[in-house]
């Protein structure tokens, strides 16, 4: 079994209940890469991964609030025109990027009503259950992506910092007095 810090590498397709895929590392032939805990990937993946060893492969169906939440209406914003586009020709299915104070949020243009436009700030597979197929190729426990040196993609620390602690104490500091 596997536990927060794991990290691991996986393949997945992911698909809509129709089984239209939407997403796929296969397809490219990059798998991914996470540490499990660390917030990366949707909640019902990540469960799903929990309960794998390597070299499974299974099929899970995960409920929209497990995946990209619900859809949420209070993400449909009403802004002018004039003032966010300018004179910009925009269209439904356009995308603008709005800064945040979490960083940046991609706003999709919902619906256009003469100077008042609609942006949704929903994911595209927000209210919608979605269904992975999950391959666990490999697992490293505990070490977490800043110390996976043994992934092909990455050197060590000795590699990258010439050996040693790299530390060196200075005896005349007085901790307590910090």
């Amino acid at each position: 079994m596997l536990n927060i810090g794991d990290t691991v590498k996986v393949h997945y397709t992911g698909k809509f209940l129709n089984g239209k895929v939407f997403d796929s590392t296969v397809s490219s032939g990059e798998p991914i890469m996470f540490t499990l805990g660390d917030d990366m990937m949707i909640i019902g993946f990540e469960k799903a991964v929990f309960e794998m060893e390597e070299n499974d492969i299974v099929t899970v169906t995960i409920p929209a609030n497990e995946a990209y939440g619900d859809y949420d209406e209070e993400l449909l914003i009403e802004v002018n025109r004039k003032e966010v586009f300018g004179d910009k020709e925009i269209k439904k299915g356009d995308t603008i990027q709005a800064p945040t104070d979490d960083g940046v949020m991609v706003l999709k243009v919902h619906k256009i009503k003469g100077d008042i436009v609609i942006l949704d700030g929903n994911s595209d597979l927000a209210g919608k259950d979605l269904i992975f197929e999950i391959e666990l190729l490999e697992v490293k426990k505990g070490v977490g992506m800043d110390s996976a040196d043994s992934f092909d993609e990455f050197g060590s620390f000795d590699d990258e910092m010439g050996g040693g602690d790299g530390f060196e104490f200075d005896d005349s500091v007085d901790i307590d007095s910090l």
